[in-house]
This record gives C-alpha cells, structure tokens and sequence, in this order.
C-alpha cells in the first residue's frame, strides 16, 4: 500500500501547483506567449540539468549494470503493448485517415517529462532518475520515429522514412542522460558549490512543468472533448487496463520490484504534449491530440491511484 499512499500524496501536491498556475494566468501574472517560452526553458535547460544531476546523485555503476537490461526490456515490452492497443483501439472506433494515425500516436506516447518525471521522483526517490534516464533513451528513439510518423498526413508519410528524424535525438535532454551515464560509469564528481548549483535548478523542474499544465488548462475548452468516446477508451484502457496487465506480467517474469513499479506508472501517464506538437508541426490532426492530452491529464488523478491501488493489495 505503500506505492498507493506515495501516488496519492504526489498528485496532492501537483494539484496546488497546477492551480498556482491558472491562477497565474487568471490574474493575468502569465499569459499564453509566457507558457511558451516557459516549455521551451523547461525542455531545453532546466529539466536535462534535473535528469544529469539527479542521475549522478542517486546511483552508482553497480546499479546501471544491475538495472540496465532490465529498464530496457521493460520499456521495450511497454511500449510494444501501447502500440498494439493504440492499433486495436484505432480499429474498434474505425478512426480512419490522419485523425486515426494521431490517435494511435496519442494512445502509444504518455507525458514523461512533465508529470512521469515528477511522479517517479516521489515514488523512487533514490534509483528512480537512474530509470528514468535509461528509459528515456528508449522513449526518444520510438518517439522521434514511430510517433513523429504517425503525426505525418497520409500524403507525407511517403516522403519520410522512421530514421529520417533520428537526428533529433542529439537534443538537450539526451544529451544530459549521456552524460550522467558517463560520470556514473567513470564514478565522476562534480566540485561541491556546482554541484549544489545544477540541485537548486533541477529541482524547479516539477512545479514549473505542473505550472505550465494548468496555465494550458485555461486556453483549452474541455466541453468539446467530452462527447468523444474513444478518448474514454484511452482513460480506460492505456491507463488503467494496460498498466495493470504489464504489471502482472513483469511480476510473472521476476524483474526487480522497483522496476515494476516504474514501468506500471510510467505505461499509465495521460498523452504526451509533443504529439499535439508534432501534429502542427505536420499540418495533421492537432485537434484530436489535444483532446487526447486534455482528458487524459484531468482524469490521471484518478487512474493513477487507482493503479497504485490495484499493484498493491
């Protein structure tokens, strides 16, 4: 029951923080250019700094080797379950052409940096960045392939190969992960005041990113989204049905209990904003990743600890 506790009073605190900010929009302390700019501070600098110190503080090399495959295999056998049901899904709704493809996108891809991050830190204070880390090598490689393509209009996808986009992986936030894995592995120490430093910066990651999500919040108008089923499907099946079944099969499979624990909350994350992104980018279906992100992120507080819940009896 612990994990359900650690869960419930997680998602407590990121409430306040998500209320900071629409307050901050509501008194108009924030605006809408400000969010931008605040995603791409988050993105680009602060939440690598997070990922780089918070890796190298929390493990050593005897944890990479002793978690590495494990991490890896288990993000690769999530990410495969969240493909096939974002296909089944697609299929049982008959969600046809680019709307369909966003979809499926939307269903694959949880919110990692913004609420995963947060979350797990909470949870697995100690070896949790390590995971993160390690999985998110995993996360941008099918992202920056599989999901960018998905977001392509049908017209496009011809034009694009799932490589053709690797180059951006050479991104601020994999270049932090790479590097924490080289100080772990080299057993490198930062100087104690830079060390200090990067803490003090990394640590604004969490209610900055909470207080970005609810400043969208209020640009967004929810009651359009609310007569869509097959967002509900993704409420019930990703986050709370699929969590459950990877649980109990990585259980089966004896892999390390904070591994599990891991995985099981990361499967259960609400959509990720880069589809609704990539969807712009691409001149595709933005709406339906909007839709997707929206109901999925209001109703996480409620699929999260319900996961926890269930993992813990």
């Amino acid at each position: 029951m612990e994990s359900f506790y650690l869960v419930l009073t997680q998602l407590e605190i990121f409430t306040v923080m998500i209320i900071i900010g629409v307050i901050g929009i509501k008194t108009k302390v924030i605006n809408e250019n400000c969010l931008g700019y605040l995603s791409r501070l988050i993105m680009r600098l602060i939440l690598p700094i997070m990922i780089f110190h918070k890796s190298i503080n929390g493990a050593t090399r005897n944890d990479i080797l002793f978690s590495f495959v494990e991490v890896l295999l288990s993000a690769v056998f999530m990410f495969g379950v969240l493909f096939i049901t974002g296909l089944l899904l697609k299929r049982v709704f008959s969600l046809q052409g680019n709307y369909g493809r966003v979809f499926h996108a939307s269903t694959m891809f949880g919110n990692v940096g913004f609420i995963g991050i947060p979350l797990i830190l909470g949870v697995l204070p100690e070896r949790g960045m390590l995971y993160m880390a390690l999985f998110t090598i995993v996360d941008q490689m099918l992202l920056w392939s599989i999901g960018f393509h998905l977001t392509l209009p049908k017209e496009k996808v011809a034009h694009n190969s799932l490589t053709a986009n690797f180059k951006n992986l050479a991104n601020p936030a994999m270049i932090g992960i790479l590097l924490a894995i080289l100080f772990i592995v080299m057993e490198w120490k930062l100087p104690f005041t830079l060390n200090k430093a990067l803490g003090a910066v990394g640590d604004m990651t969490t209610p900055l990113s909470l207080i970005y999500i609810g400043g969208t919040f209020c640009f967004c108008n929810v009651r359009r989204f609310l007569t869509k089923i097959e967002y509900y499907s993704i409420v019930v099946v990703k986050m709370i049905a699929v969590p459950l079944v990877i649980f109990s099969v990585l259980r089966f499979l004896q892999v390390q209990p904070e591994i599990i624990t891991f995985i099981t909350l990361l499967a259960g994350m609400p959509s990720m904003t880069a589809i609704a992104m990539f969807a712009r980018t691409n001149e595709s279906e933005e709406e339906c990743a909007v839709g997707a992100i929206m109901m999925t992120t209001i109703l996480c507080s409620v699929t999260l600890p319900l996961v926890a819940y269930l993992t813990s009896c």
